[in-house]
């Protein structure tokens, strides 16, 4: 059995550390990284740390396509990348520990060809056919991919028997949410652009997500950053309040989010338990320096400062 993930847009993530970052001014960095890039493979990176294999699917290419690639080998996660003609993108943070601020430069990845795209789609249903236990949908797209991508994708995976959680935003989430995937991760923002208004917390989020309970999705986990997450569940809604800890950076926060709650699922966790590997995943991201950097025993001193409690 397997995790499948998918992560169209990968990237060389570069990160760096600025004190007193300015634009237009001349900087040098105390800390910088450069690792894999995408949400999908910053979703795998946190998996393999805690402990899981997965398999990345999407769109890489040139010299960025294997650094990735090379990147993912080491750690023994497998890709299954489709190639593309043009160049992967690159992705730039900027760190301010003394202002406390992040400033993120993305480029726009390569523009996909229809042939790439009936690879990719060929290819994620063959590897749902291959003892996949759950899949992940991650991220952004790059141009030429069509807004029901994702819609399309979480049908195939629902016909192959497999649960799919989808961690993206605007029009790829919205068109979605069509094809009732197992679980969804949105932020506060995304949550309310889903349903078309502003929500109070936590009654307007528990009202929001209901709504997207009511045409099938399992799940509705909805960040609010430093504070935690509201869960939303047939069986139930609850505040999952984060730990508190010293923020280092919360660049990729959501993708460690993810990564906790799918190595709980796969471990056979009750749902409330997977709730809470989300959050303290997810906080231990925050305070390290990196995306989807965090270590296990981390997660696990967190998970006893990680509350759950029931809302009504």
């Amino acid at each position: 059995m397997m995790i499948l993930i998918l992560c169209c847009n990968a990237a060389m993530d570069r990160t760096y550390q600025v004190a007193n970052f300015q634009p237009g001014k001349f900087h040098h960095t105390s800390d910088f990284q450069v690792v894999a890039g995408g949400k999908g493979v910053n979703v795998a990176r946190a998996l393999s740390i805690l402990g899981h294999k997965s398999t990345v699917t999407g769109f890489a290419g040139g010299t960025v396509g294997r650094f990735v690639v090379a990147k993912l080998r080491r750690l023994e996660i497998k890709p299954a990348f489709v190639k593309t003609a043009e160049e992967s993108r690159l992705v730039q943070n900027f760190i301010d520990p003394v202002a406390h601020t992040e400033t993120r430069v993305d480029e726009l990845g390569p523009l996909v060809s229809p042939r790439e795209l009936r690879r990719l789609e060929q290819r994620w249903t063959k590897l749902l056919a291959e003892e996949a236990q759950i899949a992940i949908i991650a991220g952004s797209t790059p141009r030429g991919s069509p807004d029901t991508l994702y819609r399309d994708l979480v049908a195939a995976a629902k016909q192959a028997g497999v649960p799919v959680i989808v961690d993206a935003h605007d029009a790829l989430l919205a068109q979605s949410i069509a094809a009732a995937p197992t679980i969804i991760t949105p932020n506060l923002a995304e949550l309310q652009a889903l349903v078309g208004r502003q929500l109070a917390v936590p009654q307007g989020v528990q009202q929001g997500a209901g709504e997207l309970i009511q045409q099938g999705i399992e799940l509705v986990l909805t960040s609010l950053g430093a504070v935690g997450a509201i869960a939303v569940a047939p069986s139930g809604c609850w505040l999952v309040e984060a730990p508190q800890v010293e923020v280092v950076s919360s660049v990729n926060g959501g993708d460690a989010m993810v990564a906790g709650l799918a190595a709980a699922t796969v471990e056979g966790l009750p749902l409330t338990e997977q709730l809470k590997w989300a959050v303290a995943a997810g906080t231990a991201n925050a305070s390290v320096f990196g995306a989807g950097l965090l270590d296990r025993s981390s997660v696990e001193d967190l998970l006893a400062d990680t509350s759950l409690t029931p809302l009504d």
